[in-house]
């Protein structure tokens, strides 16, 4: 028993001769280099082109930025833009009214390019498939069905950083979707976009 107090003694005087290290810290904060997720809300308003009425909607998606602390910033997302609309245009020499639904589901590139003062310009470019709903009414006929087809458009625009995590935006971008209506419409749009993305 004797020995024990002994053996504790000189393993307290062994670690005080050793020297100490701090241990180094668990890692756990983002880096330049790491991807960071944001989040995203806009406000659409698109003018049609062609047999396209005027829409309205939101673009909701998912984006990750890579090197979020340098002047240039990738940015890759995942976007869902549901829209409605109604308008007028003629065809076969008739005047037809139009209602319609389109939601553009995208994935998407973005390049983002610091200016100063919490300024960046960005351009960017989406590409998926659409889905959506029309009705068409004229003096002569009647028509309505469910359309896809592929979608793509390109844009650009500046973000303003309120904060660490905030960005304001408001961008232009020309979209254009190929449908399998029943005139298989090339559908174009001139959208104007403005809204907020918010770093996770």
């Amino acid at each position: 028993m004797k020995k024990i107090p002994l053996y504790l003694l000189s393993l307290c005087s062994a670690a005080s001769a050793a020297p100490y290290y701090l241990t180094t810290p668990p890692g756990g904060g983002l880096t330049p280099a790491d991807w960071q997720p944001t989040w995203r809300l806009q406000g659409l308003y698109a003018v049609g082109v062609k047999h396209m009425p005027d829409t309205w909607g939101f673009r909701s998606g998912l984006e990750l930025y890579s090197n979020a602390d340098s002047g240039i910033r990738h940015e890759f997302g995942l976007n869902a833009a549901p829209q409605w609309g109604d308008g007028h245009h003629h065809r076969h020499g008739y005047r037809s009214s139009q209602d319609v639904f389109h939601l553009p589901l995208t994935a998407g590139y973005t390049l983002n390019i610091g200016l100063g003062d919490g300024i960046l310009l960005f351009l960017s470019g989406k590409a998926g498939w659409a889905v959506g709903h029309y009705k068409e009414k004229a003096p002569s006929y009647r028509e309505s069905g469910s359309y896809n087809g592929f979608t793509f458009s390109a844009g650009g625009g500046l973000k303003f950083q309120c904060s660490e995590r905030l960005y304001v935006q408001a961008g232009y971008e020309f979209g254009r979707t190929y449908t399998n209506t029943r005139h298989n419409d090339t559908w174009g749009q001139h959208i104007i976009s403005a809204g907020i993305d918010w770093r996770f």
